[in-house]
């Protein structure tokens, strides 16, 4: 039998249903739009990085330690922000991770904005890498250099190290499919996998050698975690099928083995390290919302790649999971001295949301700060409508943490720019999400840049997503190629 509503009751519905799609406008209207996310990434971050002081001596060789307002260290004037005791002691080296994660902040400069002069200093960073900083006796690349030298035996540089090295030969590879940077990514990842995988089969080894203040005994997530965002995930794809078909076989085993060995469901988070029972409790190091969701966040995505449902029912339930937990309601009077007059007025008296690190804690980097607007992003794109946390998260990134007069985001709020784990890499990969989920939600076409001629067997994708390409156009700029993509459709 057919039922119809009383004209009352369907006045209530519609009413209900216009409401409904009111407050969601309302929240679309406070995340930043495609065209913030550019000016974000153009104005908001790359005054800094594309400062004179930024490209190295040769250009490319990206120095690890800058102040907040560009300069290079000066050890016998050292700067506020980088005279802290867990800083200063490493002053002596110069990071390979650090100049890996600066080219790839170049990478997505130029593939959010086709600006040549990023992805130039881009392959100035993958030359200086390749060139320099490959071990070519023992393989793999070299942590560090001190006064000039190669840091550490072989043995005793972590597989997190050796994974970082790649972050940006990956993307520059993603970006240009350059068969020299393919060569590397497949050399390094056989490295990798070769000399770090245990015996036990329970994952990749931190170290092979004590040394260093590490030791072999230790059973780290992140030696498993990003091998997958530094390099697999993106990769993968793109490789020749022998060689994608070892790579996501690699990547289905990390992914297994951080979900067997390093998560723990009942409280829905992943373990730090498992080496021993103090390293696993929520205290301890790398037990924090950040690596928690990123963890999520790369297993929902392999899921993705792989076909595995399961994985991705985990993952996602793992992410909204970690999103509620981390995110509180902050004291008006602790945060309005932060917030610039154009946003204090728009929120006062209103709920806002901010973002935690651990539970019982109110303190937060950066980095953890993006991580979690960045897994949001993902489930907002999932369930095509946003997450109400960005609509406040989303903004303060762009307006609190990022210095106006020099550029750039630091550890803290406009502060700690460049140093030993801390510089362009996970600002300007927030601000290529961002960009992506802003275009997707308002129903318009994402612009990105490729520097390469596409065949009939190109595979072209928006980063970590998926997405259809509605129109291509094919350039040289100054003798260089250039390819202009529209994606729509975007999704996880």
């Amino acid at each position: 039998m057919k039922h119809n509503l009383k004209p009352s009751l369907w006045l209530l519905s519609l009413g209900l249903c216009s409401a409904l799609a009111q407050a969601q406008t309302d929240k679309l209207a406070s995340f930043p739009d495609g065209e913030a996310w550019l000016n974000h990434a153009q104005q908001g971050l790359a005054p800094y990085w594309m400062m004179e002081a930024a490209r190295g001596q040769p250009v490319g060789n990206f120095p690890t330690f800058r102040c907040d307002n560009g300069q290079l260290l000066n050890i016998h004037q050292i700067c506020q922000e980088l005279n802290k005791g867990w800083i200063t002691p490493h002053f002596g080296r110069d990071y390979t991770r650090m100049k890996s994660r600066q080219t790839y902040a170049y990478a997505v400069l130029y593939h959010l904005t086709g600006d040549a002069q990023a992805l130039a200093l881009a392959k100035a960073g993958a030359h200086y890498l390749i060139d320099h900083l490959q071990d070519k006796h023992n393989g793999g690349f070299i942590s560090f250099t001190e006064n000039g030298k190669p840091g550490l035996e072989w043995q005793q540089r972590t597989s997190q190290d050796q994974a970082y090295a790649l972050v940006g030969l990956a993307m520059l590879y993603y970006l240009t499919r350059d068969p020299q940077l393919e060569a590397v990514l497949i050399k390094q990842q056989q490295f990798i996998f070769d000399h770090y995988r245990l015996a036990d089969d329970q994952g990749l080894a931190w170290v092979l050698k004590e040394g260093d203040g590490e030791s072999a005994q230790q059973r780290e997530l992140v030696a498993q975690l990003d091998q997958i965002n530094g390099y697999l995930l993106l990769v993968a794809p793109l490789l020749p099928e022998l060689h994608r078909s070892q790579w996501l076989g690699d990547l289905a085993w990390l992914t297994e083995v951080m979900l067997t060995h390093y998560h723990h469901q009942p409280e829905q988070r992943f373990y730090g390290a498992i080496h021993h029972p103090a390293v696993m409790t929520q205290s301890a190091k790398h037990n924090d919302f950040g690596h928690t969701i990123k963890a999520y966040w790369m297993t929902y995505l392999t899921g993705s790649v792989l076909q595995n449902s399961q994985w991705q029912s985990l993952a996602k339930q793992g992410m909204r999971t970690t999103i509620r937990q981390a995110q509180y309601q902050p004291n008006w009077s602790d945060i309005a001295p932060l917030l610039p007059d154009s946003l204090a007025s728009q929120w006062q008296g209103k709920p806002v949301a901010s973002w935690r690190n651990r539970p019982m804690s109110y303190g937060i980097s950066s980095w953890e700060w993006a991580e979690l607007d960045q897994a949001a992003m993902t489930l907002s794109l999932l369930e095509g409508q946003l997450e109400p946390v960005l609509a406040y998260t989303a903004p303060a990134f762009m307006q609190v943490w990022v210095d106006e007069q020099y550029g750039g985001v630091g550890l803290n709020p406009k502060s700690t720019k460049a140093f030993h784990w801390g510089n362009g890499y996970h600002q300007f990969e927030h601000a290529l999400v961002g960009y992506l989920t802003a275009q997707q939600l308002n129903q318009q076409a994402a612009t990105l840049y490729f520097a390469f001629e596409p065949t009939e067997q190109s595979r072209l994708a928006p980063y970590y997503f998926q997405g259809h390409v509605q129109q291509q156009r094919f350039t040289s700029v100054e003798g260089l190629p250039r390819l202009e993509v529209q994606f729509v459709d975007i999704h996880p």
